[in-house]
């Protein structure tokens, strides 16, 4: 990975970020996804539903390019019996809806060929509606719940929007190679949501959103 200034801006971070994350070969992001599936059902999502004794709302994407893959964890938690939502660009307009998915695929290619739930197939979330648990992809991440997406900022308008309708605290997880997971600060903005926790393929952890 190469380096970066002691205070680089957001486009030079994400050309890194983006590099380090492509640089990764077909092989090794499979792999590296498979173990980040099973973090996630192993240490979050089973315990969890120990905890509550109920199945779980849980917010899974679909991935894109070189991004760590989900795919598993949502073919378990439909298994477990858990209710799946997944995000979806809402056309001509600049933010996300969640829509309630009952299989793995096929999806419809949204804005910029990312894969997201088709409308005609997929029942729309009430965003008020509680969320357990909503998986976020990104660039790179730190422990202090600090994330740099890719600068269009619809997870951030979405953080946002549950957080006025809602009444149920859900729990926003950073879902990346370790590659992606760093000890710098990251650049941030007093928008851009804060992350509950990050899960690798080389660990979990709770975040500690330091100001």
């Amino acid at each position: 990975m190469g380096q970066l200034a002691d205070s680089p801006n957001k486009l030079e971070w994400r050309r890194i970020m983006k590099q380090a994350r492509d640089e990764l070969d077909v092989t090794t992001r499979t792999n590296q996804s498979k173990i980040l599936c099973e973090k996630v059902e192993y240490e979050l999502l089973a315990p969890l539903r120990e905890q509550l004794r109920r199945p779980l709302t849980v917010c899974i994407y679909a991935a894109f390019r070189s991004e760590a893959d989900p795919s598993a964890i949502l073919s378990r938690s439909l298994v477990s019996g858990d209710r799946c939502l997944a995000p979806r660009v809402v056309h001509n307009e600049a933010e996300m809806e969640l829509r309630v998915v009952t299989a793995v695929s096929p999806w419809s290619r949204g804005r910029w060929s990312v894969p997201e739930p088709d409308p005609m197939h997929t029942e729309l979330w009430d965003l008020a509606q509680p969320i357990d648990v909503v998986l976020v992809p990104g660039l790179a991440f730190n422990v202090r719940g600090e994330r740099l997406g890719y600068g269009g900022g619809y997870y951030d308008r979405l953080y946002e929007k549950l957080h006025q309708v809602s009444q149920h605290p859900s729990l926003w997880i950073g879902f990346g190679y370790s590659n992606q997971f760093i000890g710098q600060r990251l650049p941030t903005e007093t928008h851009d949501l804060k992350l509950d926790g990050v899960v690798t393929d080389q660990q979990f952890c709770w975040t500690t959103k330091t100001e």
